[in-house]
């Protein structure tokens, strides 16, 4: 593998991980001998994994800085924290900056999102997905475990995509739920919703930025009712965060930032990719996590 051996000429240790278990031990290996420059190559489900751990220390516990390069299905963490970045030249100038001691000139502060329903532990990641997305992406995960060649053929953004628009249009068998939205500040929204996405991504590279400019918090959210009129017209604008003026909280597009979402009806969310379950009849609330240290060459 060309990471392996670009990271390996560089004198730098290699960890390869094949599932939950070895990667709680590979973090705790690390956080065990201090090792700060930690270069994740890794899909969003794994690089949530690792965030979650580390989120759940004891406050003021120590925390390795993180590269993360793409190197899964569905990178959208990857694509946000390094836009733009090729996973081996983002690497290679990661590697010469540990080198030359100029590491830190390139970390910045960012929080995920943190999840919470109780009495379950705290879920911390970068990317929410509920209503008929969360349905869509069961969907996939269930399709490839029937047919692995979905492995190598439509990654896990595409086909969620081409059945979230069959379930938008009625055609998938899915169905929208009820649910109870305070986002704060920024309005609240209840009945039908078709989609909801919460994240704390900045999304600063590509189209997709499906979050209105209003509001203020740490967390970004869009929630959709069934009832929004002129939805599919709206769709484009709404994916690219270009609201208009009729596009408003009244109509049913309640979307901007908050400091704390509640919602209740949920029976379950993706977070990264990953499928939870969660009982509809108690409220989920999503706020802003622990601060962690992104290195972005």
């Amino acid at each position: 593998m060309q990471a392996t051996a670009l990271a390996r000429s560089h004198n730098a240790e290699v960890v390869v991980v094949d599932g939950p278990a070895s990667t709680i031990a590979a973090v705790e290996s690390i956080l065990a001998r201090r090792q700060q420059h930690v270069m994740v190559l890794a899909g969003d489900g794994t690089v949530c994994a690792i965030v979650d751990q580390l989120c759940s220390l004891p406050q003021g516990a120590w925390i390795p800085d993180l590269l993360v390069l793409p190197g899964g299905r569905s990178n959208l963490t990857a694509a946000d924290l390094v836009p733009g970045g090729a996973a081996l030249a983002t690497m290679k100038r990661a590697l010469l900056l540990a080198r030359e001691g100029r590491w830190d000139a390139a970390v910045e502060e960012r929080c995920p999102l943190r999840i919470e329903q109780s009495p379950a532990p705290a879920r911390h990641g970068f990317f929410v997905a509920a209503a008929l997305i969360d349905s869509a992406i069961r969907q996939c995960h269930q399709h490839r475990s029937d047919h692995s060649t979905l492995a190598t053929g439509l990654s896990t953004v595409g086909y969620v995509i081409r059945l979230g628009v069959l379930a938008l249009f009625g055609r998938s068998g899915l169905t929208c739920p009820s649910l109870q939205i305070d986002a704060g500040g920024c309005g609240t929204q209840q009945g039908l919703v078709r989609l909801l996405l919460v994240t704390t991504l900045l999304h600063r590279k590509g189209i997709f930025n499906p979050y209105a400019s209003r509001g203020a918090g740490k967390v970004r959210m869009t929630a959709v009712s069934h009832a929004a009129p002129h939805f599919w017209r709206s769709l484009p604008r709404l994916l690219t965060g270009r609201y208009s003026a009729s596009m408003t909280t009244e109509a049913g597009y309640l979307s901007g930032r908050c400091e704390h979402l509640s919602v209740t009806g949920l029976a379950g969310y993706s977070l990264d990719g990953e499928a939870f379950d969660t009982d509809p009849a108690r409220p989920v609330t999503i706020t802003a996590g622990p601060r962690l240290r992104f290195v972005c060459p």
